[in-house]
């Protein structure tokens, strides 16, 4: 009995502590808004299932044909970005359409922001947090050459 008390609290620890990855941050409201959606897409994943690309966490949220998410998100990643490093920003006649944060450590982990918004042939908001005990330039170097 007191193997599964310890098992069943070690699965609930580690649940919560995945579930708090982005909680601190302002597009945690856009993941809990949009996920569950119409014309959404939200992807979590945890670190089993990320060893190949060396990720702790990973999660993301296409959005299709909403502008309302993706203005929402903009206003998230304004707040969210204080304290961060701009990896790079793209402006496109004065809309942000794409952007990568390098934010602050957290503890032992390395956070990183990614969003892009495509108006053509149709309006598609990617938005993507992923967590590594990697650096985030070495992350980006990693993900970009398996591209």
């Amino acid at each position: 009995m007191g193997k599964y008390l310890i098992l069943t609290l070690l699965l609930v620890v580690r649940f919560t502590t995945n579930l708090s990855a982005q909680s601190d941050l302002a597009i945690n409201k856009v993941f809990e808004q949009y996920g569950k959606q119409k014309g959404s897409v939200l992807v979590e994943m945890s670190r089993e299932m990320l060893k190949e690309y060396d990720f702790t966490y990973y999660k993301s949220i296409v959005i299709t044909d909403n502008k309302e998410a993706a203005d929402f998100a903009r206003e998230c990643l304004g707040v969210d970005q204080k304290g961060a490093k701009k990896v790079k920003q793209v402006v496109s006649s004065g809309v942000l359409s794409s952007i990568y944060l390098q934010l602050p450590q957290k503890g032992k982990y390395f956070r990183l922001i990614l969003f892009n918004e495509t108006t053509s042939p149709e309006r598609k908001m990617t938005l993507i947090y992923i967590e590594s005990e990697k650096d985030s330039e070495e992350i980006l170097q990693i993900n970009l050459k398996r591209r």
